[in-house]
């Protein structure tokens, strides 16, 4: 295991299991309202200070960590899932559907991402359900086009020819013997992806589109902190640090997963 790999496992492990036992860690309800302690700084009973509603920042962040890992995965699972079934019927019957998809794929690419995901959100109403739905319908281009191209590339190999000769139904030796050996190259986009949708979710909160208070996020809880930086430095500088960390433990986890491949 590369160095990259090993931080980012353990980068990502430390996040998820956080996450996971969140109300073990805290004695803080995320969303209790208490303003005689509002804007209170860091100290034994609030780790992380309060907020200017005197919520505790700590608790949040825990929680806030629960949704953007689940809007991530969620989401990017959603694209792959999207994008393997467009770019194996592509790569695999070719022709006429792959120049459809192919050109579909295209002009999808054409839009900016994020004014065309910011569109989307506009219209329908802010919830965690349509930011997953909104993220993982908009970024699945990517992994149709490295689909496509993995299967292009097995479909030649021996073993698809001898599996076509006996005679194997086109589902049965795209879903059995095609997209398990595509795989290696997707997880690794879907690493890397995971990381871009925990942006574009905290890019939204930020600015309303996305999580809504008082659902902690770590986007909204920065939008939060926009009037109160002067005097309460740490509700901008924990959630903005949470999410460089995370961003760049996926980071260095796709990358570390591409690395070992070669």
């Amino acid at each position: 295991m590369n160095a990259k790999l090993l931080l980012g496992v353990i980068v990502i492990s430390a996040l998820s299991i956080t996450a996971i036992i969140a109300p073990l860690l805290t004695k803080h309800n995320p969303a209790e309202i208490a303003i005689e302690e509002a804007l209170l700084a860091p100290s034994l009973t609030h780790p992380l200070g309060t907020d200017q509603l005197g919520r505790d920042l700590f608790s949040r962040m825990i929680y806030g960590a629960r949704i953007s890992l689940l809007v991530g995965v969620i989401s990017v699972g959603i694209a792959t899932l999207a994008g393997l079934f467009l770019g194996s019927l592509a790569g695999f019957f070719g022709g006429a559907l792959e120049s459809l998809i192919m050109r579909f794929t295209d002009i999808m690419l054409c839009f900016p991402a994020f004014f065309l995901i910011l569109s989307a959100a506009a219209i329908l109403e802010p919830s965690i359900f349509n930011i997953m739905l909104i993220i993982g319908l908009t970024n699945w281009m990517p992994a149709a086009r490295l689909v496509r191209a993995e299967i292009l590339s097995l479909k030649e190999r021996e073993f698809i020819l001898a599996a076509k000769a006996m005679g194997v139904s086109n589902f049965r030796m795209i879903s059995r013997h095609l997209i398990p050996n595509a795989l290696e190259p997707i997880i690794v986009n879907a690493t890397l992806g995971i990381a871009g949708a925990i942006l574009l979710e905290s890019s939204l909160s930020f600015l309303g589109l996305g999580v809504q208070p008082p659902s902690p996020s770590w986007g909204n809880i920065l939008a939060e902190s926009k009037s109160t930086l002067g005097v309460a430095w740490w509700l901008g500088l924990f959630p903005g640090l949470s999410i460089l960390l995370t961003i760049l433990g996926f980071n260095l986890l796709g990358e570390g997963l591409r690395e070992q491949k070669e």
